[in-house]
């Protein structure tokens, strides 16, 4: 399993949408999306760099958008979990269940163990936990979760299996990005539902920061192996001048600051042209 270092970008703020009329504001705009002019100049990073890389990129407005590689498969099960997230909310909007009502998983003979659907949801975001996962996949269904795919057009994401499963369960970089950005535009579920799921998103440790630089090693001591089947990702949201959503992996790098900092490259080079 390849080991992934989430990497968050410094203008990344937060993931919360208090106070930010951006359905009101695309609802008005029918602009149509063209390519970011950025493309020339990140191929060339891509290539100088001599990294494996997916990009996909859209502006919150949809005027511009950039896919490379877009559609090359990868596990991140953090990712993974959104669209479960989605299926307890939209549920949970529709009135079939509540937030607040107690869990029970097949043959416990219908006793509630000491968690809400709610509680289950926040725990599978904010913690990653495979278990809170596995209970909410349960309850709605992989075939509901893989109509839920379908319906936000997120082809590219595959859930063949409880967590953790590498092989069943796995995504592109495209998929990610449409979920993420149509979260990010109030277009999943509801104004109201959208904001609650991007927040419990902002309080993932999807978004935590590594340091910025290589630890200094010693003399004295070895140098830590090179591990180049490492992988460097990202998926925000950027509010602000500029509001976007991307999504990057990079893999193939000698390690993960060389992976980071391409990504803070390629992140410049889109919004400098935005």
């Amino acid at each position: 399993m390849k080991r992934a270092l989430q990497l968050r970008l410094s203008l990344f703020l937060g993931l919360s949408l208090v106070g930010v009329p951006l359905a009101n504001t695309l609802a008005s705009q029918e602009s149509v999306t063209s390519e970011s002019p950025a493309r020339g100049e990140i191929e060339e990073l891509i290539r100088d760099s001599g990294a494996t890389v997916s990009v996909a990129f859209r502006s919150m407005d949809g005027t511009q958008e950039l896919f490379l590689n877009a559609d090359a498969r990868y596990d991140d099960p953090n990712a993974l979990r959104i669209p479960v997230m989605i299926a307890v909310y939209r549920a949970a909007h529709a009135h079939a269940i509540s937030l607040d009502d107690p869990v029970r998983p097949r043959g416990s003979a219908g006793t509630p163990i000491a968690a809400t659907i709610g509680e289950l949801c926040e725990a599978m975001i904010v913690e990653n936990s495979d278990p809170a996962t596995n209970l909410l996949l349960e309850r709605f269904t992989l075939a509901g979760i893989r109509d839920q795919i379908r319906s936000l057009g997120a082809d590219g994401m595959v859930i063949g299996a409880a967590f953790p499963n590498n092989e069943k369960n796995h995504t592109t970089a495209r998929a990610v990005l449409i979920v993420l950005w149509k979260l990010a535009t109030d277009r999943v579920v509801s104004h109201d539902a959208s904001q609650e799921m991007m927040a419990l998103l902002g309080h993932s440790p999807l978004h935590s920061v590594p340091p910025v630089s290589p630890v200094v090693v010693a003399p004295s001591k070895p140098a830590p192996p090179v591990d180049t089947s490492a992988a460097v990702r990202d998926a925000v949201a950027i509010f602000g001048a500029r509001s976007y959503v991307l999504v990057i992996q990079v893999q193939d790098l000698r390690d993960n600051f060389e992976g980071a900092e391409l990504i803070a490259k390629i992140s410049s080079a889109l919004t400098k042209v935005m």
